[in-house]
């Protein structure tokens, strides 16, 4: 065993005052001093951001008060180390008034919380021992537990922007004592006039001295009692609140300024006193728990958040005990007053150098701008007055004082039966007497019970009933003899008529302001009652009074309330009353309820009525109206679809979808021959009405319409109809009103109009007028081609219109009439951009062809359809010379594709029997065949050919030909396609093209090594270079040159064409020599020297005639021999020799 003494130097009459505080030692580990630690995460200000910090739009979860575009300044960490409670300050500044941080925390199993607010806590004082320093803004701490993670976002609703915004993160630390605390160290004093409560000292939850930098500061007395919460988790353990101490110790000492704790005492969920500010408990240390407010009072705080818990009893017990304690040392009276004088600055809510006339137990929120001690603890605060009160025990001599004081009362009374003693609540002392008792609270003072009063007061409890304790004596000389008293919760009323009735408060006021029992209601007859919903009522003599949180205090009588206890009294449909019961001008009545009313008139009698019909007669004048009163209740129509009130002179109909609607006359008529709420039509949705030209009459149901006309008599108009009348402009509009009911036809229905008809099918309905309507309608209608229109008549921008319907279409301009377009055609100019596409508006309809296929014309081409090519836009120049090839029936056949835009401003389509190519200046070309697969094969109009010039041609004998920008391609059977082009077909070209010696090519133009290029024909070839140009090749000639290599032989390229010579030979010079044939020489080379000497002898016509041979080798040099002699060139030099 230890003890702890504890010396206060008190002044203002205390000084020299010992307080001497036992200590008992526990089975536990011995508590020590736990080291905690604390992480700041900077979040700058909304004007500058912290690194990592950011600003945004809107806070995550909406927050009252908070508009949607507020700058919100946010930081999320996920790298934190462990923390247990969370924190935000800022540097102080006075303008900082209204600032609001949301919190969550991620948990150790990586879980996000929900975000939780964070109330803002007082500035306390200066933390530093030599009072320098200023202490920093910021919330109320929030423990957490564990956690490994957070966000915040902090947004001001008014005032000045906070700076140096910081997240501070706390890591209490741990103690194996901790679990295992034993007894409060802290159990006596042996100077108070009473014991004082058991309370955990400072060493036991772990305070580290070391980190307090304020030194203890005294007031002169103690005047009053500060009570508070710290707006913290509810959820914590016994074995938590060590730690959740030390991390308000150091977020008060440290991050916030403070030096220290800010409270004198916390107390927790489960009624455990925690010492906080160091200073001693019996001493009047100035604490930091109510800016302005701090010296002179004592700092009590409850663990947890009482704005959205009850607070647990355990509670409020441990803190009236431990500020009964208090006031008993400095004798504060608990139900007194005390004034104070503002010391300002936080967020006190009077001004420095304010005096402020408090109660001597007050809460946080009566001198600062916070909720704190929360709404459930502030409603506490009342009982914590009174358990002081008791506690400190002012009240049993209330008892004798009255007794004593009152000769009225003893006379009353007679002689004491049972002294004066505490009541079970421990608040209140009472006596019992001859002929009565007397009660007292230090609240309600001491009053006086008797007779029947007082046995109907005890059966219900006594004082520890809903009544509580008597507030004033009894009070007789009432009408009839009648007698009450009032209770804290109520009243009794006695008569002898109708007994002692309890009356709840609500239903005592409403009876009082109604005039008691002189009024119309006289005496109760019943006690209050409970009902659902946390409701009560009474019955007196003349009617009731029924009382719910939500409605009041309501006085229900005669035939209303007879109608409504019919109908289940509060547990009916018309739930609790929300008004009395009133009288009208002519002499009806009626009372409002949650769901409805109760109307009654002496003709009518009462009738009720739920919300929906009873607002939609309201806004029709009530009984003053058109429809008076109601004649019936409000029931379920035939038809169980809704439900009905009969008034004096109309209907309200009532559905949940259609909602309350005035029904009557001639239009109810109508609906009713049509079935009611049973028929087609169902509910009405609207008022029945006149129309907006004064002519019909007209009522709009769930399922259709009823329209009287003068004129056009009666129609019902199916809901499909409806709709789709409606959305082409209604009786406005082109179809103006029904002429005829709607006739049934195999898919639906068709109603005719002044001005057009509707078709439904399916429960849609479409409108056509017009032209569009007139050729459907000669197209067969709804049994025709087209089947059922899918929309309505709908106007394009352009001025035409159209109609689709279940296979085609109709488009009308009036250039081009209205026109069917239907099937794949109609697909096909839709892909193309309906209307608004290359095509335009059809101009004719879809006509069938010969073949099975058709063709529709459009303003800007045509669309061609048959089962192998599908459909196939066909426009301009292609367009037209596929017409003059004969279109589908001529060579071309069906187009295969659509007319194509090509690069550089071409277009062409592909049909089955070939393609249309066209430009600006070759035309629109046929190519087809051999031909054109040549030049697609050449890699079309980007290959060297390009564009076509001319149409594929016949030729005579069969074969084929086009031109083309880059050349020719031509075809036989026995040929194939071949490509002539440039200088070898032009020389081609000049010696008759096919109908010349070469015939058709058997090659195509084809380059060679150099540059050069050449074709072979059927009568022979044409090679071209640059330097030699296009030269014919042909016959023996040719092929003694190409036994020679062709070009890449001796003889190079031809420099001539192959020439013809008298007496029938044939020659053809080279660029290395020439070749000369005859038919019975055969084809020689003649090259170099010898060709030299040859020609100097005057080639073929010379004594040496025609080479016999090719040159031979022979010593020194080669010899040929002639037909004439021989030419021998050996050793440089040349010599003839004749036969």
């Amino acid at each position: 065993m230890r003890r702890l003494l504890v010396a206060l130097a008190v002044s203002a009459g205390l000084t020299g005052v010992i307080i001497v505080l036992p200590v008992f030692g526990s089975a536990g580990p011995e508590p020590v001093p736990v080291t905690t630690f604390s992480q700041e995460l900077a979040m700058g200000s909304s004007s500058a951001p912290a690194p990592g910090a950011e600003l945004r739009a809107a806070t995550t979860v909406p927050v009252a008060g908070v508009p949607e575009s507020s700058p919100v300044l946010a930081l999320t960490r996920s790298d934190t180390r462990n923390f247990s409670l969370v924190g935000v300050t800022w540097a102080y500044d006075p303008a900082v008034t209204d600032t609001l941080v949301q919190i969550r925390v991620r948990d150790e199993q990586g879980a996000w919380g929900t975000w939780t607010e964070m109330a803002s806590e007082d500035v306390g004082q200066p933390g530093a021992r030599d009072g320098a320093g200023m202490p920093r803004g910021g919330t109320a701490p929030l423990w957490t537990g564990p956690s490994t993670g957070v966000q915040a976002e902090l947004v001001t609703r008014s005032g000045a922007q906070p700076t140096d915004v910081r997240l501070d993160l706390v890591d209490p630390g741990a103690s194996p004592a901790d679990a295992a605390l034993g007894p409060a160290d802290i159990q006596d004093t042996a100077d108070a006039a009473m014991a004082m409560p058991h309370v955990y000292s400072r060493a036991q939850w772990g305070a580290d001295e070391g980190i307090r930098t304020w030194d203890p500061s005294y007031a002169s007395t103690i005047k009053a009692a500060t009570v508070h919460h710290t707006a913290d988790s509810n959820d914590y353990t016994a074995d938590q609140v060590p730690a959740i101490m030390r991390s308000i110790y150091r977020y008060h000492t440290v991050s916030r300024g403070w030096g220290d704790i800010g409270y004198n005492v916390i107390v927790d969920k489960f009624g455990r006193l925690w010492e906080g500010r160091y200073g001693g408990l019996a001493s009047t240390v100035v604490g930091a728990h109510a800016g302005g407010f701090n010296t002179g009072t004592f700092g009590v705080s409850m663990l947890g958040n009482y704005d959205t818990a009850e607070t647990p009893q355990a509670t409020v017990d441990s803190v009236a005990a431990i500020i009964a304690w208090k006031f008993a040392l400095y004798g504060v009276d608990p139900r007194g007053s005390t004034t104070l004088v503002s010391g300002g600055g936080g967020t006190s809510r009077y001004a420095k150098g304010t005096s402020v006339t408090l109660p001597t137990v007050f809460g946080h929120r009566d001198v600062g701008s916070t909720s704190c001690p929360g709404r459930y603890g502030y409603a506490r605060m009342g009982e914590i007055r009174d358990k002081v009160s008791a506690t400190l025990g002012t009240v049993v001599p209330l008892i004798q004082q009255r007794y004593q004081s009152d000769a009225g009362a003893r006379d009353v009374l007679g002689s004491m039966t049972d002294s004066p003693t505490r009541t079970p609540d421990g608040v209140g002392a009472y006596a019992h007497y001859d002929r009565g008792s007397i009660y007292a609270s230090n609240r309600t003072a001491a009053h006086v019970l008797r007779g029947p009063i007082r046995d109907r007061w005890a059966a219900a409890g006594w004082e520890r009933g809903a009544l509580g304790y008597p507030v004033g004596d009894p009070s007789c000389g009432l009408r009839d003899g009648g007698c009450f008293q009032h209770f804290q919760g109520g009243s009794i009323y006695w008569s002898p008529a109708t007994g002692a009735r309890v009356l709840s408060v609500e239903v005592r006021d409403r009876w009082g302001a109604a005039g008691w029992e002189n009024g119309a209601l006289g005496y109760p007859v019943s006690d209050v009652g409970s009902l659902k919903e946390g409701g009560r009522f009474v019955h007196f003599q003349g009617g009731s009074i029924y009382w719910s949180p939500g409605t009041g205090a309501r006085i229900v009588s005669g035939v209303v309330r007879d109608r409504w206890a019919a109908s289940g009294w509060e547990n009916g449909p018309l739930g609790y009353p929300v008004g009395d019961v009133t009288r009208l001008a002519d002499g009806g009545m009626f009372a409002h309820f949650q769901r409805g009313s109760v109307y009654w008139s002496s003709g009518t009698g009462a009738r009720l009525m739920l919300s929906p019909v009873r607002d939609r007669w309201g806004s029709a004048g009530w009984e003053n109206g058109a429809l008076g009163y109601p004649v019936t209740d409000q029931v379920a129509t035939p038809g169980g679809a809704g439900q009905v009130v009969q008034f004096q002179r109309g209907w309200i109909y009532w559905s949940a979808d259609g909602g309350a609607r005035v029904v009557g006359g001639a239009v109810r008529d109508a609906w009713l021959a049509a079935g009611g709420d049973a028929g087609d039509l169902g509910m009405p949705i609207a008022d029945a009405g006149r129309t907006a030209d004064g002519v019909a009459e007209f009522g709009r149901f769930s399922g259709g319409a009823v329209y009287l006309h003068p004129d056009l008599g009666t129609r019902v108009v199916p809901g499909p109809v409806v709709t789709a009348w409606d959305s082409a402009g209604g009786i406005g509009g082109p179809l103006g009103y029904p002429v005829a009911d709607a006739v049934a036809t195999s898919a639906g229905v068709v109603m005719a109009f002044q001005g057009g008809e509707v078709y439904a099918a399916s429960g849609t309905g479409h409108a056509l007028h017009g032209a569009v309507r007139d050729r459907y309608t000669a197209a067969g209608g709804p049994e025709g081609e087209l089947g059922y229109p899918t929309t309505g008549v709908r106007a394009l921008s352009d001025g035409g219109t159209f109609a689709h319907f279940q296979n085609g279409s109709i488009y009308w301009t009036q250039a081009t009439g209205a026109r069917i377009v239907s099937g794949p055609v109609r697909d096909r100019w839709a892909a193309a951009g309906w209307q608004t596409g290359v095509l335009g508006y059809p101009t004719g309809e879809v006509r069938e062809l010969a073949d099975g296929g058709t063709v529709t014309a459009f303003q800007g081409g045509s669309v061609y359809w048959s089962q192998a090519t599908g459909a196939r836009l066909v426009s301009g120049a292609v367009l037209d010379r596929f017409s003059a090839a004969g279109g589908p029936g001529g060579s071309l056949g069906y187009p295969t594709t659509d007319v194509t835009a090509l690069a550089g401003g071409g277009r062409f389509a592909h049909f089955q029997g070939g393609s249309v190519y066209w430009t600006q200046g070759t035309g629109a070309r046929v190519v087809s065949g051999a031909v054109r697969d040549r030049w697609a094969a050449g890699g079309w109009e980007n290959g060297v050919l390009g564009f076509p010039t001319t149409d594929v041609t016949a030729l005579a004998g069969g074969g084929r030909f086009a031109h083309f920008q880059g050349g020719s391609v031509y075809w036989t059977q026995a040929t194939g396609a071949r490509v002539v082009s440039g200088a070898v077909r032009d020389r081609w070209a000049a010696g008759g093209w096919e109908n010349g010696v070469l015939g058709f090519p058997t090659t195509d133009v084809t380059a060679l090594a150099g540059g050069g290029r050449f074709a072979h024909f059927q009568g022979g070839s044409v090679y071209w270079t640059q330097g030699t140009g296009a030269r014919v090749v042909s016959g023996a000639v040719r092929d003694r040159w190409a036994a020679g290599g062709w070009e890449n032989g001796v003889l190079g390229y031809p420099t001539t064409d192959v020439t013809a010579l008298a007496g029938g030979g044939r020659f053809a010079h080279f660029q290395g020599g020439s070749v000369y044939w005859t038919s019975t020489t055969g084809a020689r080379l003649v090259r170099g020297a010898i060709r030299d000497a040859w020609a100097a002898a005057g080639w073929e016509n010379g004594r040496l005639g025609y080479p016999t041979a090719d040159p031979e080798t022979v010593s020194g040099g080669t010899r040929q021999t002639f037909q004439g002699g021989t030419i021998t060139a050996v050793n440089g030099r040349t010599s003839v020799t004749y036969r």
